[in-house]
């Protein structure tokens, strides 16, 4: 009876260690804060602009359904509405000779001029294992240009942070990614029958605008009713 016992305990736990049912942060993002150093941004190639700069984060929103049928977390599921996607803190940092004068964010825009070359200047490194058409296809397709305001904290030093918030973005896109696949394919796990995990994404697009550098300040001299005395022999 014992030996009985002892095996079926053994197999509940061989079981339990094969059928895993993973609990996954939903809709966090990959760390709280994200070190984004200079050669990760893109240079606004126009002459009118020598000191603005762009990123883009990947901010994303992640739903698991667990084996019982049952949306785990705050129950988001596919195609519902989250009042607050925490997109985390970017922190940018550049020589310390500059200084960042102020950072936006808007929605990323994959039409827009400069969006390939940002793209790709932003995913380097170990961030090159997704194409971009990844991402895009896993976009909410649901306006969601409405991001809450938060301060900047380092302005007028040489590293700054800004906290991203989405709000009301919809869970709705053309490829939603299957976040159960990709583990079973690239991480070999096993999950229980009825769990599914999907993620969206909402491209962010950051401005940052640097202080003229240092020695290359344009000094420009006014009269007391503001008209410019450039240019008038002293």
């Amino acid at each position: 009876m014992k030996k009985t016992i002892s095996s079926a305990l053994s197999l509940i736990i061989i079981l339990s260690s094969i059928l895993i049912i993973f609990t996954f942060n939903t809709g966090k993002a990959e760390a709280a804060v994200f070190s984004i150093s200079s050669n990760r941004l893109f240079k606004d190639p126009s002459p009118n602009k020598p000191n603005t700069f762009y990123f883009v984060g990947m901010v994303y929103y992640e739903v698991w359904k667990n084996s019982g049928g049952s949306w785990t977390g705050a129950g988001h599921h596919p195609d519902s509405v989250v009042r607050k996607v925490d997109g985390g803190t970017y922190e940018f940092t550049f020589g310390t000779n500059r200084k960042i004068k102020s950072i936006e964010v808007k929605q990323f825009d994959f039409n827009w001029t400069h969006a390939n070359a940002t793209f790709q200047t932003s995913r380097t490194g170990e961030l090159k294992d997704k194409s971009q058409e990844y991402y895009q296809g896993a976009t909410s397709i649901v306006n969601y240009n409405n991001y809450e305001k938060t301060p900047v904290s380092g302005l007028g030093t040489n590293k700054a942070q800004k906290a991203v918030y989405v709000q009301n973005g919809v869970l709705t896109a053309k490829n939603r990614i299957d976040r159960k696949l990709e583990e079973q394919v690239e991480n070999d796990q096993v999950f229980a029958p009825g769990v599914e995990g999907y993620r969206y994404y909402f491209p962010t697009l950051f401005t940052i605008e640097l202080e003229p550098d240092e020695g290359m300040a344009i000094i420009q001299h006014f009269d007391t009713k503001g008209n410019s005395l450039n240019g008038i022999d002293g």
